[in-house]
């Protein structure tokens, strides 16, 4: 009798292992349309990828969903491909990193995240040293003003250092004669930070959704980040928007249950 209890609860966890495994690269490709006040017609319909938290360099059901990802971006071809940090874990994923970037070519722009600087209680995070992203960009407290359609399109990205020693001032750094602007940040919490009409869009990553949860009824528990005030999906404060992307990868364990990696379009329109 102990024997068949002990084998159905291995069973059982091999089942639950083997789900969340298998989570963790179950990718969904979500397009989505963001109402921006005051937004110039030219830019009605401009399609910006966000992708977050790739995690490469250590071994995760992931692996799968990052390299999904990276196609079906490929494969759309948007205006921009704008990237939220925490792209490796470790640095021996540094050359897939480097392959990818290549795929996704010079119209990407990325910040980084903690677990980039090896800033984390992941025991698997050691510290990488990327300076340079070619041909994507990146942005470490700078900006970068490009024109899209006929329009001036800033870009801001705050480095994920500046900004928990309080050093970063995005807020600072937007220029109103711009016609559209947009802030990228690992950390989603920068969005309460900021005046309501620095930013039309702001992107960050960071929480995975919780990466390991608990549904119940209409809403679940996540065991990692519960308490953050911005966990996934659209936040609209004033003429502002925030996008947090569940992100691609793993952490601390290479699983996910009930918090799917996402790869996420989002279709600009005027409000």
């Amino acid at each position: 009798m102990l024997a068949r209890i002990v084998g159905g609860l291995g069973a059982a966890a091999a089942a639950l292992l083997g789900w969340g495994w298998f989570e963790a690269g179950w990718v969904r490709l979500s397009t989505i349309d963001v109402q921006i006040p005051g937004l110039a017609p030219e830019l009605d319909g401009v399609r910006v990828a966000h992708l977050s938290d790739f995690h490469l360099g250590v071994p995760s059901g992931s692996a799968r969903a990052v390299e999904r990802a990276v196609a079906w971006v490929e494969e759309r071809r948007p205006d921009l491909v704008l990237l939220t940090g925490d792209l490796l874990t470790h640095p021996r994923g540094e050359p897939k990193l480097r392959e990818l970037l290549r795929r996704l070519g010079p119209r990407t722009y990325a910040v980084l995240g903690n677990h980039d600087f090896g800033d984390a209680r992941d025991p698997l995070a050691a510290p990488s040293r990327l300076e340079d992203l070619s041909p994507a960009h990146l942005l470490r407290d700078d900006s970068v003003e490009l024109e899209l359609r006929g329009r001036r399109v800033q870009l801001v990205g705050v480095d994920p250092v500046s900004y928990r020693s309080g050093r970063a001032d995005p807020d600072g750094r937007a220029d109103d004669d711009t016609d559209l602007r947009i802030l990228l940040c690992h950390y989603p919490n920068v969005f309460h930070r900021l005046r309501s009409d620095s930013y039309h869009v702001v992107l960050a990553g960071h929480l995975h959704d919780g990466q390991i949860a608990i549904p119940y009824g209409r809403g679940k528990v996540r065991l990692a980040h519960g308490s953050w005030r911005y966990t996934k999906g659209l936040y609209r404060r004033g003429d502002s928007t925030l996008h947090v992307s569940p992100g691609l990868g793993t952490t601390f364990v290479p699983f996910r249950f009930f918090a799917r990696p996402e790869a996420t379009e989002l279709v600009l329109r005027p409000a």
